[in-house]
């Protein structure tokens, strides 16, 4: 009786540890098939960023050039490293108050000179990036084309104040508005304008009533 319940307790002892690697096996296995990394997916393919579009050809106004007011003109610009091509076109030449003037030009302003205002339109022509860049500056003229016997510079008066650019002034098409003042001796009128910047210097474009 005594070796019987030893060898029963053994088979016993036996079974459980049995049992017990069963177990044990399968919860390995299990932990395994949950531990399994996930595959990696491919990276998603860098979005290629499309180049900017090269600015178009345009036909650049001759030299010499006459034109009508309201009509417009296409010049190259080239100023503090902004380049490209501008549509020039002169709106109008409307009057300047005179004291008004002279207070803005102070100790150098001239009783003689009767001031005006040249009214025009910059647009950008080939879209380039013109962002900020500063108008070209027009000289007055008088009605047949002529000069006016007086030449004003850096002035700005209320009401005729240079216009600039938009930081965001990269498109074929776009435009802005800008003045500039002028003068007049006595007896002459500014009534059109003149562009006489680089190659039109010897040859400018003139715009007449």
């Amino acid at each position: 009786m005594t070796v019987l319940a030893a060898v029963s307790a053994a088979a016993l002892a036996l079974t459980g540890c049995s049992d017990d690697d069963s177990d044990s096996s399968a919860a390995d296995q299990e932990s395994s098939q949950e531990a399994a990394p996930e595959p990696e997916s491919e990276p998603e393919a860098a979005e290629e960023e499309s180049p900017a579009a090269a600015p178009k050809e345009v036909e650049v106004t001759p030299p010499g050039t006459k034109l009508k007011i309201g009509e417009q003109a296409v010049v190259p610009y080239d100023r503090a490293g902004a380049t490209g091509h501008i549509g020039i076109t002169v709106t109008g030449v409307s009057d300047v108050d005179k004291a008004a003037f002279d207070a803005a030009l102070g100790e150098n302003g001239d009783a003689d000179i009767t001031p005006f205002c040249v009214e025009y339109t910059i647009e950008n022509a080939d879209g380039s990036d013109l962002g900020g860049s500063y108008p070209p500056d027009l000289v007055g003229t008088t009605a047949d084309g002529g000069e006016t016997g007086a030449t004003v510079f850096g002035a700005d008066v209320e009401g005729c104040a240079e216009g600039v650019a938009p930081d965001e002034f990269a498109e074929a098409g776009a435009s802005y508005e800008t003045k500039r003042v002028q003068g007049a001796g006595p007896g002459a009128a500014v009534a059109g304008a003149s562009y006489e910047e680089d190659d039109y210097e010897d040859k400018p474009i003139v715009w007449t009533p």
